[in-house]
């Protein structure tokens, strides 16, 4: 028969394993709910005003929800692939840090190779220095990364640590850190969608016709289908009020305003249906002719001339006298399609245009007899 000392060693033997089960079991089941509130946290970003509120939300959020020490979210520079620049994150004492204004270059020294291709959404660095936005070391401990998607292609990181706690960033850390910087870049995606949309449902504030960023959408979008239905072109016009500064200066800005009003009226009224003018700012405006050959681009050009003489000659004058210089340019004038036929190579020559057109009416001034 066992004595008790045997019998309280087989209960010893027992134990050991169930506390480990318990254990593991604790673990899963703070992970389930840590998962679970990871539902709540992506509506809670869902409802951000833009990204900034979504990034600052998502580091107040990831540290209070999901236990992350610290965190920051960096996206990638859309001109400069190897450039990085911050948006919010949290300081060395816990707290939201503004970092909007930071830029760096991120290093692939320490990460594995095709790491920014996306073959791994997430990568344990393990432990090492940690440092702030502005890359000065402030510590030490475990570290990861995970990327952000926006469902196409990277667009960013989310750098953690547990420099405050020290707290261990386990698998399960590390799968709720590939599905928090998920739920990111799929919400940034939407986000600058929406941004994106507000932007082209805006109009001009002074004229009431397309901003400038609608513009150039439109002219970039009629560009892109002129080169894929070959054998079609478009055309835009360049336009500048000529004197708006002379009336501002005379009669004073309330006046110069409606100079642009009128302008911009006689524009959008010379136009067909189809076509698009916007206003780039100030006195400058550009009208985009898509489907357009260059003898019926030069007629609709020639119609806002006439336009513009009709209406300085109307029964009700105003006070100053409507004049635009305007420069045409055809899609058929950037040679073959290919890299050439880009937005901006067409606005540069009509741009180009307009100002020998300038040049060429502030000559004709010039000869003009002044009256003694």
């Amino acid at each position: 028969m066992a004595s008790n000392v045997d019998r309280g060693k087989d209960a010893s033997a027992q134990g050991e394993p169930a506390s480990r089960i318990r254990g593991v079991e604790a673990a899963r089941s703070a992970f389930a709910l840590k998962m679970a509130a990871l539902h709540d946290l992506s509506l809670d970003l869902s409802l951000a005003d833009d990204v900034d509120d979504l990034c600052r939300r998502a580091v107040s959020l990831g540290h209070d929800i999901l236990g992350f020490d610290r965190i920051g979210v960096w996206f990638v520079d859309r001109e400069d692939p190897a450039l990085l620049y911050g948006s919010y994150g949290t300081d060395e004492a816990g707290k939201i840090r503004d970092e909007r204004e930071v830029r760096y270059r991120r290093s692939d020294e320490s990460l594995p190779p095709g790491f920014y291709e996306g073959k791994d959404p997430v990568y344990y660095l393990g432990v090492g220095p940690c440092f702030n936005h502005l890359h000065e070391i402030v510590g030490s401990g475990e570290k990861a990364l995970a990327l952000i998607w926006d469902g196409r292609s990277v667009i960013g990181e989310i750098w953690v640590d547990n420099l405050l706690s020290q707290r261990a960033i386990d698998g399960g850390s590390l799968e709720l850190l590939v599905r928090f910087a998920r739920i990111v870049g799929y919400l940034t995606s939407f986000k600058r969608v929406q941004a994106e949309l507000r932007l082209l449902s805006e109009p001009d504030g002074l004229t009431g016709i397309v901003n400038k960023h609608t513009v150039l959408v439109v002219l970039e979008k009629q560009l892109s289908l002129t080169m894929r239905r070959k054998g079609e072109h478009m055309a835009v016009i360049f336009c500048d009020l000529d004197g708006l500064k002379g009336v501002n200066e005379r009669l004073g800005r309330g006046v110069g305003d409606d100079y642009v009003k009128a302008a911009s009226s006689i524009l959008a009224a010379a136009l067909r249906d189809c076509d698009t003018v916007g206003r780039l700012g100030g006195d400058r405006f550009l009208v985009v002719l898509p489907d357009c050959d260059s003898a019926g681009a030069a007629l609709i050009d020639s119609r806002i001339g006439s336009a513009m003489i009709e209406a300085n000659a109307a029964a009700d004058p105003k006070p100053f006298t409507i004049s635009v210089s305007r420069g045409l340019a055809h899609s058929g004038e950037l040679g073959d399609i290919g890299p050439k036929w880009t937005v901006q190579a067409l606005v540069d020559l009509a741009e180009a245009r307009m100002r020998e057109a300038k040049e060429r009416r502030k000559a004709a001034d010039r000869l003009v007899p002044r009256p003694s």
